[in-house]
């Protein structure tokens, strides 16, 4: 979970680096990552199909390679041709993320167990936050971002080593054990209605997280004045955050039959971060944006544990990586067109306030969303 993003956290992380060497505008910067993103969410949900089916091997090892893929062709040549076909790659290679580790879960842990497995499972996501935005920011201010980018790639080679001995030991040793017994809902052929809700939410949440996580650093310098390595730690300050939120909310879930008010929480949590973060653009106050990003990083940018258990609850037992798949899909387009909103908006208005309120908009949807949830929740009780 923290390979699959390592390529879009190190751009996030050198945002103001990467506008300036390759002569781009805010604009084209969030086109690039919302390629990585729109590339992911038109295939995640085949591959979640496919991750009910191939090995877990397999599939880490498509993750892996996919990103370092990338890496070693966004060196090939300072071109935003080349970064935008990078991009893409990397999207398709991290969209087996999700189906294939809420398929592990599903068929490795008892019911009672999940939430807090998703927890740490999800946290994944903000460690390769954190180490992008300790490292990168540095690499890149001294070496570049061609240099930087061939040092990621390098590093994903030992860590895919490691990865492929450990998943087999693991598999060797389940084969001797029983596995937990199926807890999903029967297969009648379809998806139940709250997975299509959650993928909906999963949407508007990564619109809303997204948007706020990728601009961030660019959000510090721009507006702000940071130095650059003090903006590009900012990545790695939601990062530490992030990892404990999830792996806290988590818990919180365990003991929690319905996750739909847990979804409300963190929307409204959502908007709060953002007033704080236009307040901290129109007095330009550094501390407002800090207590804005922690909003951020402590609640919204943690929905994804409660989205994903509520989802692997859902769906019925043999559809598992095809419902997270779905999910995914909603997850990566919303991903997508949050840099895209807000970068775009951006370039129109030479402010940040318009894109912080567009984005807010979508959590304010999502706490819509999850009232109905809530309510076929009941229905269904």
């Amino acid at each position: 979970m923290a390979i699959g993003p390592m390529f879009n956290y190190a751009l996030g992380s050198l945002s103001a680096l990467i506008v300036d060497e390759y002569g781009i505008t805010e604009g084209q910067y969030g086109f690039i990552l919302a390629a990585v993103y729109l590339s992911a969410g038109l295939t995640a949900t085949f591959l979640g199909v496919l991750a009910d089916k191939l090995t877990p091997r397999f599939q880490i090892a498509l993750i892996f390679s996919g990103i370092v893929v990338a890496f070693l062709v966004s060196a090939m040549w300072q071109s935003f041709v080349v970064l935008l076909a990078a991009a893409l790659i990397a999207g398709v290679a991290q969209s087996f993320s999700n189906p294939a580790t809420n398929r592990l879960i599903a068929q490795r842990t008892s019911f009672t167990q999940r939430a807090r497995w998703m927890g740490w499972k999800q946290s994944g996501v903000q460690m390769g936050l954190l180490i992008s935005g300790l490292t990168f920011p540095f690499l890149g201010a001294a070496l570049g971002w061609q240099t930087s980018a061939l040092i990621g790639a390098a590093a994903c080679v030992p860590a895919l080593a490691i990865a492929w001995l450990i998943i087999t030991k693991l598999e060797r040793d389940v084969v001797s054990r029983p596995a937990p017994a199926a807890s999903g809902v029967p297969d009648r052929g379809k998806l139940p209605t709250a997975v299509w809700l959650f993928s909906l939410v999963a949407f508007l949440n990564a619109v809303g997280t997204q948007g706020v996580t990728v601009y961030s650093s660019l959000f510090a310098v721009r507006a702000l004045d940071f130095p650059l390595t003090v903006a590009g730690m900012i990545i790695g300050v939601i990062g530490v955050f992030g990892i404990l939120s999830r792996i806290g909310w988590g818990r919180v879930a365990g003991r929690m039959a319905r996750p739909s008010v847990l979804i409300q929480i963190m929307s409204l949590g959502g908007v709060a971060g953002l007033l704080f973060l236009i307040a901290a653009e129109l007095f330009h106050q550094g501390w407002l944006m800090w207590v804005g990003i922690l909003f951020h990083a402590t609640l919204p940018l943690a929905a994804n544990v409660i989205i994903n258990s509520g989802t692997v609850a859902a769906a019925p037992a043999a559809k598992v990586g095809a419902a997270s798949g779905l999910v995914a899909t909603g997850m990566y387009l919303g991903f997508g067109a949050g840099p895209l909103i807000v970068g775009q908006l951006v370039d129109l208005t030479g402010s940040f306030t318009a894109g912080w309120i567009a984005v807010g908009v979508t959590y304010v949807a999502s706490v819509v969303v999850a009232i109905i949830l809530s309510r076929l929740h009941k229905s269904s009780a």
